[in-house]
């Protein structure tokens, strides 16, 4: 009642006192008992404050007991009030008129203050979320003088759990002990409940563990140590104590409500595990212990069951229960979203409007980032428009989840409407500065645009926003999204540089299993075998990434067979104690580069034997394979076993697989027969395989039929238009190739110049055509002469087919010796050790007067030559190639 009273004018009563107060001038004549009363009626703090002055003035407040009873004693009619009962008296006023600073100021000047009234304010300023204010409060009450007592002591600890502040704390768990509370199984109780909210979950199992020796343990001490655990991840050891709580606490004392908050506690725990005959195990024992009913256990069990992949079970629950309240609807919303069933998700939805329940933002947000989750943006986006049709407002979940679809679709202007949104319903902060309240999501929801950002290619915006967060604030997800950008859609150089500071001191963050596959991604686009190495060497170390096997190994087989070291590859694939569906794929997807067919086919019988059925990814790896190892009847026979044997629809990229495959055989007019009979309209990538056939076997009339598709389906592209300049240049039609490169000019499409890069004891450099521009140019350009000129003594013929300009046969050989792979080969030499394989990359196909080069060059020096171009590996050594002149 006391913080219920209406605040109204100032009583005339009250008014009357005053009045006669001033004219008395001094107030003396006036009695405690009258003062009290006044005080009750005071419905303003001015009123309060009015009196709480005539009460000083008067010195009621001030003197001493002792001289009180003798100056002023005590009516027969009235009973005595000390300057304690009355200042307490103005404390409770100004706290009923809702001023708990004058309350606070004069609750210091009561000597001695109860204990009682601290606790009061306490308790209010963390009722209304002022954590910081309810410490600072018991900080002024000790420098008063005043005693915590064991409901003080919980109070505080639940608000330095809630902020969180472990140094307040465990401030705090010194005073427990100096002042004889460390057997008060309340306050005990509490301080394991802290130290759980702070992180500290040795500190929190200590105390529990004093606790327990001690026998005063209850109920709620092993929820506070079960919740602890489960927070903090550690699903197994929460598990384990529930069942030593239910044979050790059985015998004392439980109520019901006891009972139902350790049932919910426990069940995140077998939802983290997916532990379905746990779940229903503890979902019989609230049968048989009668919690079953009550809404908090039937919404707990909806949500593990659903967790755990039991949507019928989940359903059922949701049926029994009597009692459904908000909660219990978006449980089952969420259940049927993240599982996919989207349409069930509806048509809950539906009940609900039939049930006149309101979807409120949980709901519509599970939907929404169900859609996300699974690849359907558009779906997603839909959602969201309809949630703000009807006036329910996102959350900062709800804005992430959106931000997810945008990525996924890559759409960039329905982000930046997001972004725009999220700044005018304050969904995030215009200044950036973090460190207080609400913080965490802040951060989530600036992670989510660079997310977007970066994967609708806009990386100005990206890292501008990645910029603007301070670097101690930025977490692994922070550094994540942004190297993963970079990694998958922009510069990998770039991702490699942030990887390199996000080590660096201060405010180093450790990567996690996300943020390695991303940088050995980067490693794999670059070549960057060194880098790579140094990864993993980071993972070995590093025992955490041990439950990632499947992310972080998979990355390296990836990355190992991009940089031309297979080899590794494959120790990596034979060291992995389990292995998915993508390390077989990557597995065979990496000899199939190298153009080792036969091993990729031994691991795919080897996938099989695993238990593994082959779907459309794996019988692609597959063609790839025996298309770039002159495996054509093999490959041929797989194709046939696709849907004869093993059910699997040819898509269009097997058929371009293996239209590839006859045209590199020289069967072009049979690739050209399956483009017709094709059971589906052939798409692009058809049509580019055909076009790259016939540039190996000089069709000039199909080759321009295959680019006439192309621009129909304006999926043509630099690629495209050079491929057939190439053809026509073969064939002497300068004319024509005059007029393809001015209709690229014309059309604003422009041919990627060949750039070539190389692996040196001082980093990496990269050369384009005819460059002059390293250091090293005079001997890179004197060493090439040199080695020419030998080749040429050996039978090397420049094949100046390869010299795609009108202009004599001199001229070819010159610019062919200035070709991008023949100048990073010459600075390969000068700066690698002997002995080492020399590692070149190229943006395009290798040039065919190039490979013959090389492979003669291969004869002559102490190196394996390997070089990876847009198709495929080849390995020079001994003047022989690793694909056979097959490529």
């Amino acid at each position: 009642m006391l913080f219920n009273l209406p605040r109204v004018t100032t009583p005339i009563a009250v008014r009357w006192f005053i009045s006669v107060a001033n004219a008395a001038g001094f107030g003396r004549d006036i009695s405690p008992v009258q003062f009290a009363t006044l005080l009750k009626e005071c419905r303003s703090v001015n009123a309060v404050h009015q009196v709480h002055q005539k009460l000083i003035s008067s010195g009621l407040l001030s003197y001493p007991a002792s001289l009180l009873e003798v100056s002023f004693p005590p009516l027969p009619s009235q009973p005595y009030l000390s300057p304690r009962s009355l200042g307490t008296g103005v404390v409770a006023a100004y706290l009923a008129c809702g001023s708990k600073d004058e309350a606070l100021t004069a609750l210091e000047h009561v000597v001695p203050s109860p204990a009682v009234w601290w606790n009061l304010l306490i308790r209010e300023h963390i009722k209304e979320g002022h954590l910081d204010h309810a410490i600072a409060v018991s900080c002024r009450m000790l420098r008063a003088g005043t005693r915590p007592d064991h409901f003080t002591l919980p109070h505080i600890l639940k608000a330095c759990g809630e902020l969180p502040s472990y140094r307040c704390g465990i401030t705090l768990h010194g005073l427990i002990c100096c002042n004889g509370f460390e057997s008060n199984v309340f306050v005990c109780n509490a301080l394991v409940a802290m130290y759980a909210r702070c992180g500290s979950l040795k500190e929190a199992s200590q105390v529990f563990e004093e606790i327990a020796q001690r026998g005063i343990d209850d109920v709620i001490s092993w929820n506070s140590i079960v919740a602890a655990h489960v927070k903090h991840n550690s699903p197994w050891t929460a598990l384990d104590m529930f069942s030593k709580m239910a044979m050790i606490v059985h015998e004392k004392a439980t109520n019901d409500r006891s009972d139902i908050i350790s049932i919910v506690n426990i069940l995140p725990a077998c939802a983290s595990l997916k532990a379905l005959p746990r779940t229903r195990e503890i979902h019989g024992n609230t049968i048989r212990n009668g919690t079953f009913p009550d809404v908090f256990v039937g919404n707990a069990l909806v949500d593990t069951y659903a967790k755990c992949g039991s949507m019928k079970n989940a359903v059922k629950v949701f049926n029994m229960m009597e009692i459904k309240d908000v909660v219990s609807w978006n449980a089952i919303v969420t259940g049927y979203s993240q599982s996919g069933n989207f349409e069930a998700a509806f048509e809950i939805f539906k009940n609900m409007r039939k049930e006149n329940i309101s979807a409120d933002v949980v709901t519509w947000t599970a939907v929404i980032a169900g859609y996300a989750q699974r690849g359907c943006g558009q779906e997603a986006l839909n959602v969201f428009r309809q949630m703000l049709f009807s006036g329910s407002e996102p959350n900062s979940i709800t804005i992430i989840s959106v931000l997810s679809a945008c990525a996924s679709l890559g759409a960039y202007s329905q982000g930046m409407e997001t972004h725009a949104y999220s700044l005018k319903n304050r969904l995030l902060s215009l200044d950036n500065h973090f460190g207080g309240t609400g913080d965490e999501e802040d951060l989530m929801v600036h992670n989510a645009l660079i997310d977007m950002y970066s994967k609708c290619r806009i990386f100005k915006a990206a890292r501008s926003i990645f910029d603007s967060i301070p670097r101690k604030e930025r977490n692994v997800v922070t550094w994540t999204v942004m190297i993963g950008g970079y990694a998958q859609y922009g510069d990998s150089n770039d991702a490699l540089e942030l990887f390199s500071q996000m080590l660096s001191k201060p405010h180093a963050v450790a990567p996690n299993a996300f943020t390695v596959s991303c940088i050995l991604m980067a490693c794999a686009h670059l070549s960057a075998l060194r880098v790579g190495k140094q990864i993993h060497a980071y993972v070995v170390r590093q025992h955490q990434y041990e439950a990632s096997t499947y992310f972080v190994a998979n990355c390296l087989i990836d990355m190992y067979s991009k940089c031309g070291d297979v080899d590794t590859a494959r120790y990596v694939f034979d060291g992995m104690s389990q292995r998915n569906d993508i390390s077989w794929t990557s597995m065979m997807a990496g000899y199939g580069m190298h153009g080792r067919g036969n091993e990729a086919l031994e691991i795919f019988d080897k996938m099989q034997m695993a238990g593994f059925v082959p779907d459309d990814i794996s019988f692609l790896v597959v063609l790839y394979a025996c298309s770039h190892s002159r495996m054509i009847d093999r490959g041929l026979d797989y194709f046939d076993s696709m849907s004869r044997d093993y059910g699997v629809a040819a898509g269009a990229e097997h058929y371009a697989c293996v239209i590839d495959l006859l045209a590199r055989s020289g069967q072009i007019d049979r690739a050209w027969n399956m483009v017709k009979d094709m059971p589906m309209e052939p798409t692009a990538v058809v049509w580019v395989a055909l076009l790259s056939a016939c540039r190996v076997h000089s069709n000039v009339e199909l080759a321009e039929y295959a680019l006439n598709k192309l621009v129909e389906m304006n999926a043509e592209n630099d690629g495209s238009y050079t491929l057939i300049s190439n053809i026509y240049a073969n064939a002497r039609r300068w004319k024509d190739v005059a007029r393809i490169r001015n209709l690229m000019k014309n059309s604003g499409i422009k041919k990627r110049p060949g750039c070539s890069w190389v692996q040196g004891k001082k980093g990496t450099a990269s050369f384009f055509v005819g460059d002059r521009s390293h250091s090293l140019s005079p001997q890179i350009y004197a060493l090439l002469e040199r080695l020419i000129d030998r080749i040429k003594s050996m039978g090397y013929v420049p094949e100046t087919n390869f010299a795609l300009h009108d202009v004599d046969d001199e001229e070819k050989n010159n610019l062919l010796a200035e070709h991008s792979e023949k100048l990073a080969l010459a600075y390969g030499l000068l700066t690698t050790s002997p002995g080492c394989p020399i590692r070149i990359t190229k943006n395009l196909r290798v040039c065919g007067d190039c490979h013959s080069a090389f492979t003669y060059i291969s004869k002559i020096v102490d190196h394996e030559i390997i070089v990876r171009d847009s198709s495929r590996f080849h390995h020079f050594k001994n003047g022989v190639c690793s694909c056979g002149d097959y490529w």
